[in-house]
């Protein structure tokens, strides 16, 4: 039976909140080609507390005022032209702020977390919010706090893609709980956190991207026009799973298996295991969605993900996984500088999609979701999804709830994929691969 979600949740409430001084100098900053080419996306992050208490009061307390000091571009508004930028999208660093939102729901947090495909229920608890078609009023980010009657809450966050990758959502949210425990610190850069991701070769300057979705303009109103109904399934997969996955994978040459990157290896069974319930259609080009290692300052958050794709001319659905990993390794083209370009050139006639136009892998392996602490405690259970997803679908690969001594909590998988698709995937797995 569906469950009714003005039931789940109730007694919202909606507010703005500004940084505790002027920030933004009201100065604009122009947004780059990669950023223009994510404008239809949103990032939702969701973190869920069980022993918890915390009131509004100390929510919104001087730390938070402190910290959106920090991060003024998120409390910026877009403009579609400015004086500075001619008709180029940019920012207005104006201090507007991000939207606070406040709800209550009557189910406790582990009854919440014990409802099958409970991520499908998310915005019942991240505020779902546009961009537009009013731009000067529309928030970059919303925060949604949710008390539950056990005395736990969650914190769900909506985050304009255009700010910034997963990276920055989470360090966003991350140096919240710094500013809370009144020890902030500069945020890690993703060099520190991530240093030894290939890099892929570019693509050739004269070759058009494949990674982009090519749609008509949207004006004002940054929403994705697809009427494909996107559903959403998680699954963890544990640690003693992962390195059974490593081993069917790679046989018995333990010289190849590294148990703690799991992305390639995930990817690689997916990637074959939708190809089969999808008869091999659409799925011989797949975008990869990577980070890459950049230097971040303080208080700006940055797209810096490659974009890249790997293209087959053989059967996905029969081939060895292994064959798989290799290419994910070694045959990616990186798109990310075409892209940009693209975008540049073309973005007084076109808007585009990303994720999604192709069957898009996106490694969140190494994101610090279990980083945001309140009151010193960290998330039972946090996760991250991406909103605008077009037909072919995404997945996302997470670190996975970790235990009380923080050790390693193996994977979480988010599939966003068309809704007919995910019962079928659902039993390819759980047959093939004993993934439940």
């Amino acid at each position: 039976m569906a469950i009714s979600k003005e039931k789940l949740v109730f007694d919202i409430r909606l507010a703005t909140v500004v940084p505790g001084k002027i920030s933004g100098e009201n100065k604009t900053y122009e947004l780059k080609g990669i950023d223009l080419a994510m404008k239809m996306h949103h990032l939702k992050g969701l973190y869920f507390f069980t022993n918890t208490k915390i009131g509004i009061e100390e929510i919104k307390s001087e730390p938070m005022y402190d910290w959106l000091v920090s991060y003024f571009m998120a409390c910026g508004r877009v403009r579609a032209s400015s004086d500075e930028t001619g008709n180029r999208a940019s920012i207005k660093l104006n201090d507007a702020g991000i939207r606070m939102v406040e709800a209550r729901s009557n189910k406790t947090v582990e009854g919440w977390l014990a409802m099958e495909d409970f991520l499908s229920l998310q915005d019942c608890l991240v505020y779902n919010h546009d961009i537009g078609p009013e731009l000067a009023f529309s928030p970059l980010v919303c925060l949604q706090v949710t008390w539950f009657k056990c005395g736990g809450i969650s914190m769900g966050l909506s985050w304009a893609h255009i700010l910034g990758d997963a990276f920055s959502a989470s360090e966003f949210m991350n140096m919240w709980s710094q500013y809370m425990q009144g020890h902030h610190k500069q945020p890690k850069t993703l060099a520190q956190q991530n240093p030894s991701k290939p890099i892929y070769p570019p693509l050739n300057p004269s070759q058009k991207p494949v990674s982009l979705k090519r749609i008509d303009p949207v004006g004002n109103h940054w929403v994705n026009p697809t009427k494909c109904k996107i559903g959403t399934h998680s699954f963890h997969v544990t640690p003693k799973q992962l390195a059974q996955l490593h081993l069917r994978v790679y046989g018995s040459n333990k010289n190849e298996i590294d148990t703690s990157k799991g992305f390639e290896v995930i990817t690689s069974i997916l990637w074959r295991s939708i190809a089969k319930i999808r008869e091999d259609l659409d799925t011989k080009v797949v975008t990869i969605c990577r980070p890459k290692r950049i230097k971040r300052k303080q208080g700006v958050p940055y797209n810096g993900q490659v974009i890249g794709t790997v293209e087959v001319g053989f059967s996905v659905s029969s081939v060895d996984p292994l064959k798989l990993v290799q290419l994910i390794v070694e045959n990616v083209l990186d798109e990310s500088n075409i892209v940009e370009e693209l975008v540049n050139k073309e973005m007084s006639t076109s808007d585009y999609v990303v994720y999604g136009a192709n069957l898009t892998f996106v490694d969140m392996e190494e994101v610090d979701v279990y980083g945001f602490e309140i009151q010193g405690n960290r998330p039972t259970f946090a996760s991250y999804t991406i909103d605008g997803i077009e037909d072919k679908g995404a997945i996302l690969v997470l670190p996975g709830p970790k235990d009380g001594d923080n050790t390693n909590g193996g994977k979480l998988i988010v599939l966003l994929l068309p809704e007919n698709e995910i019962v079928s995937l659902k039993n390819e797995l759980k047959e093939e691969w004993y993934i439940t």
